[in-house]
Formats: structure tokens, sequence, C-alpha cells
């Protein structure tokens, strides 16, 4: 467990997101995310996540009791990864960062979000 702020993500996670996005599509795909050592490092899927087009549902009470766990990610099925309403009410419910990603889905096409919506800036690593 990590008491550090997160400052970066590492690149293997982008890459497991954005083949999970790309998988899911048309649908959105949504996950958690463990960090270790204020680094986004994994990838953490909930029994009873649902995406569809318009949405993609995250169970915050299958969450594990794991405080290393420090976030969402979920994906938009098109150009825009800019948070809804609804994503706002997440960020704001559970978690310290906040992932979204959309097409093409790649290194530069995702964005991160503090539980307040407001954009986040995060060094990409290669653990």
């Amino acid at each position: 467990m990590s008491r550090k702020a997160i400052w970066a993500i590492d690149v293997g996670l982008i890459t497991a997101f954005n083949e999970s996005a790309k998988a899911s599509t048309p649908n959105e795909f949504a996950a958690a995310m463990r960090e270790e050592d204020g680094v986004l490092t994994e990838l953490v899927f909930l029994p009873g996540s649902v995406g569809s087009f318009t949405s993609a549902t995250v169970p915050l009470h299958m969450l594990p009791i794991d405080f290393s766990i420090a976030g969402t990610v979920h994906s938009h099925p098109g150009y825009s990864n800019q948070p809804s309403d609804e994503d706002l009410h997440l960020f704001g419910s559970f978690g310290k960062v906040h992932i979204i990603t959309c097409m093409p889905y790649n290194l530069s096409s995702w964005r991160a979000y503090n539980k307040d919506g407001k954009e986040i800036k995060l060094e990409i690593v290669d653990l």
C-alpha cells in the first residue's frame, strides 16, 4: 500500500486498457486500477462490470479490500475522452485517479482526472 501521490502510469497499463477498450468496441469497457509507489500499474477487473454503447457500470461494492486500488479506467467508443456528468459522479465517489481512453486507443488518446474531474498529467514510465 502506498500513501504517495500518484505521479506516473506504466506504459504496459496503457497498452492493457487500450487493448481492453478495442476488444469491447462499440461498447464501453471499465475496470479499476492498482498503484504501487505512486505509479499506476495494473488493471483490476470487477465481477459484475457491464459495458454498453452509452455507458459502463462498475459495481463499486465488488471492490476488494485493497488499499492499492487507486481509481478507475473506462473507454468512450468515440473520439472524446472528456468526462460526462455520470463520469464526474463516479470520480467523486471513489478513488484518486480516473482515466478515460477513446479512439484510436493509443498512447495519446487517454486523459487522467482527479476526483473533482480536473485533468491531471501523469508521467509515462516503463516498469
